[in-house]
């Protein structure tokens, strides 16, 4: 029996993506034909691929009528072994990185068996796995809004092997909230430490706020206690990162090593996405290989 693939971007759960904007995405007949060609007879129609999928809100025009659309994409690994069954849940929002297992989130790699062979699986060898996530929806409402959220940041996580983490890597805003004699709220503001410079930035700060200026130091101190706490979630975070390197095996790391990575985006002109696309996956995949 030949096996036919089809629509199977509807198969991949879209990772960080708000739960109530999952219906937007249905809303659009969106075309992955591509993909499933690729996966059919072009370049992914042999090896084990692994799929998963995120969506990217864009300002795009939908008939006559321009509006706010969350895109769905789909990112193809061709790869001989799994990629790491971790997710990262982080937000700028959110002051620690969570590295987790999949499970704990109720998500995995589980084969992609076509709707040709359900009737008969057993003989079927898959070698396409699809992200899922077995959380359901019915059981939200139980969920707390803490617990919610992380469904709505995590994000596929993936360990680079051969390549050394240094301070082009480290983001260098930090948000501060410092208290102020005399005003009821605190000041809160954002800070670049290599854009920035302190005295001139605190200067700024005091004539925009009409603040005196014997609250200066107290401002100072505020913002390079955050610059120190980011330096520091940074240091902490590349430790994380080394551990999971350290219990690779060279296979492992030679199959990260030698992964292609190719990201899809809907195809078509109604609505156009042209526009929109880019190679960047997320904040540890980086950009993939290929975008189509």
């Amino acid at each position: 029996m030949s096996i036919v693939f089809e629509n199977v971007w509807k198969e991949v759960f879209l990772a960080g993506t708000d739960w109530d904007q999952f219906g937007e995405v249905a809303k659009i007949d969106w075309d992955f034909e591509h993909l499933d060609e690729a996966l059919q007879e072009g370049d992914l129609s042999s090896g084990k691929v692994y799929l998963f999928g995120c969506t990217e809100p864009q300002l795009i025009k939908v008939g006559e009528k321009e509006t706010v659309v969350p895109i769905p994409a789909i990112v193809a690994i061709r790869s001989k072994k799994p990629p790491p069954s971790f997710v990262g849940i982080k937000s700028v929002q959110r002051i620690e990185e969570e590295i987790v297992p999949m499970e704990r989130m109720k998500m995995g790699w589980y084969p992609f068996i076509p709707s040709n062979i359900l009737k008969s699986p057993e003989k079927f060898k898959p070698r396409i796995y699809v992200l899922k996530c077995e959380q359901r929806r019915a059981g939200l409402r139980n969920l707390s809004q803490e617990s919610l959220k992380k469904y709505e940041y995590v994000l596929p996580y993936i360990v680079h092997p051969d390549k050394q983490e240094d301070d082009a890597d480290l983001e260098t805003t930090v948000n501060v909230v410092a208290e102020v004699p005399g005003r009821n709220q605190p000041l809160v503001f954002e800070y670049d430490w290599e854009l920035d410079e302190l005295e001139e930035f605190v200067a700024e700060k005091l004539k925009e706020e009409e603040l005196p200026e014997n609250v200066a130091e107290s401002l100072k101190e505020s913002i390079r206690a955050e610059v120190q706490n980011a330096k520091k979630k940074k240091k902490e975070e590349n430790e994380k990162k080394r551990k999971v390197l350290d219990n690779l095996s060279e296979e492992d790391k030679d199959s990260l090593r030698n992964q292609r990575i190719i990201k899809f985006y809907p195809q078509g002109k109604d609505p156009d996405i042209s526009s929109c696309k880019t190679s960047f996956i997320n904040r540890y995949y980086g950009h993939a290989h290929e975008v189509r």
